[in-house]
């Protein structure tokens, strides 16, 4: 008997171990470079891991951007910060054999056609990120609270920070510099609103997407006081009409939520699986929320809660689709993503200039094709910015220009040449996109803010 129970657990652990999926060589050589970097405090056995891992083709994205930050502060380390600037270039190409899927949720693909901004955060990713827990509990509830108190202090503390450090730059008194900072900032808010009085060209002088005004009025709707419990948080919409917005959101134990709200009069049902919330108008009109899939839920003005819905019941694709290609091609494992299309990234960035200027800028530079920008977290932050072009010329002009522009800045001011250290500007191996990569510490981090 005792025999024969071996044998079978004998056969079982066999079993379970061949049913385990082989590690591939680029996890493997992560496991080992985190372990030499973390454990065995080895920064050549690490370098020499990450580095082998760079060289890898993996769909493993996530590994690979992880890898790529790690490999970067090794490099500052050991004094050869120049040895990343290849490696920001590789970002676009690691993992990219395959097309993302499942890194926005999946009622995306119903937006209407003329959606062609998006903005995705991974919060659940942002929130367990090295970093944002070595920042500490401000910058986490900088980005996600809904407590106005708590957002007031917060601003208090970054212009007392900002003031302080500066009138120590500067030598001057700490209350005449303060005084200024909250006159600037006033003053600074006086003239968007008569610019957007008067109908100004500027995005930030119009009325903002929908997920600005309601993801705070939703999260408290839902019993919280902050969305750092959520799981992913995507805002769309049309660049020429703000107006035309939408926020997705994934949120765990939704139904629950939902049905507690509503019990409590926090949503207000107007037909099944649709509600409103008291007291929230965007435009002139009710908010509208609509449970889509499960945990997923739809926020916006009804008239594009209704589009969306009606091209769920049909099944119609009807996002953009040279759009949904972009966002396709933003690598998974990011804490944040925005893409827009050639339009709205024209419109966007050069709409509130002069016809004759635009006209100029527009005659001069390659003809992007839209522009894709990936935020990563781990120990550091890594901003990535892809822009595909039409004219390779014009494009290797333009990254000639911005290197020089570089370069003039960082030997005429020591603090910006420690700032652009690891800005790195270039073309795509294909020659078909342009490149701008860039890589903070926490410590930079922190000087950017408050400085």
């Amino acid at each position: 008997m005792v025999a024969t129970f071996i044998s079978a657990f004998a056969l079982a652990a066999l079993s379970a171990i061949s049913a385990r999926p082989a590690e591939t060589d680029a996890e493997r050589y992560h496991r080992k470079g985190v372990h030499c970097m973390e454990e065995l405090e080895r920064t050549e056995c690490a370098i020499e891991n990450f580095e082998a891992l760079m060289a890898e083709t993996t769909t493993r994205r996530d590994l690979v951007s992880d890898g790529m930050l790690r490999l970067i502060r090794l490099y500052r380390a050991v004094g050869t910060p120049e040895e990343s600037k290849p490696l920001l270039r590789k970002f676009w190409d690691a993992g990219m054999k395959l097309d993302s899927r499942g890194h926005v949720p999946h009622s995306t693909r119903y937006v209407p056609p003329d959606f062609d901004v998006i903005v995705n955060v991974d919060i659940a990713r942002v929130v367990d990120a090295p970093l944002t827990r070595r920042l500490g509990a401000d910058a986490r509830d900088t980005f996600f609270t809904c407590d106005e108190s708590r957002r007031k202090d917060l601003e208090d503390k970054r212009r007392w920070k900002r003031a302080k450090r500066r009138a120590e730059r500067e030598g001057r008194d700490f209350k005449v510099v303060l005084y200024e900072e909250v006159e600037r900032e006033k003053k600074a808010e006086a003239e968007r609103r008569k610019r957007a009085a008067r109908g100004g060209n500027s995005p930030y002088d119009r009325e903002p997407p929908v997920f600005a005004e309601a993801s705070c009025p939703l999260a408290r709707a839902l019993g919280q006081d902050d969305i750092s419990g959520w799981r992913r948080m995507t805002g769309v919409f049309a660049h020429a009409k703000f107006e035309r917005s939408a926020m997705l959101v994934e949120i765990d134990k939704l139904d629950d939520m939902l049905a507690l709200a509503a019990a409590d009069g926090r949503l207000v049902e107007v037909s099944r699986g649709r509600w409103t919330i008291p007291g929230l108008e965007y435009d002139a009109r009710a908010v509208h929320v609509a449970r889509l899939d499960d945990g997923e839920v739809l926020v916006g003005p009804p008239d594009v809660v209704d589009e969306v819905i009606a091209a769920r019941g049909r099944r119609d694709r009807t996002i953009d689709r040279a759009f949904e290609r972009l966002i396709q091609k933003v690598p998974r494992g990011t804490g944040f993503f925005v893409v827009l299309t050639s339009k709205a990234m024209t419109d966007l960035g050069l709409g509130s200039l002069k016809p004759s200027t635009r006209g100029f800028l527009e005659a001069i530079l390659p003809k992007p094709k839209g522009m894709q920008i990936a935020g990563v977290l781990g120990d550091d932050f890594g901003l990535f910015t892809r822009v595909p072009t039409d004219n390779p010329v014009k494009g290797r002009m333009l990254v000639q220009i911005v290197r020089a522009l570089i370069d003039s800045r960082s030997d005429k001011d020591e603090q910006a040449e420690e700032l652009l250290r690891t800005l790195d500007v270039a073309e795509a191996k294909d020659r078909r996109a342009l490149l701008a990569s860039y890589v903070l510490s926490a410590a930079q981090i922190d000087k950017l803010v408050f400085d």
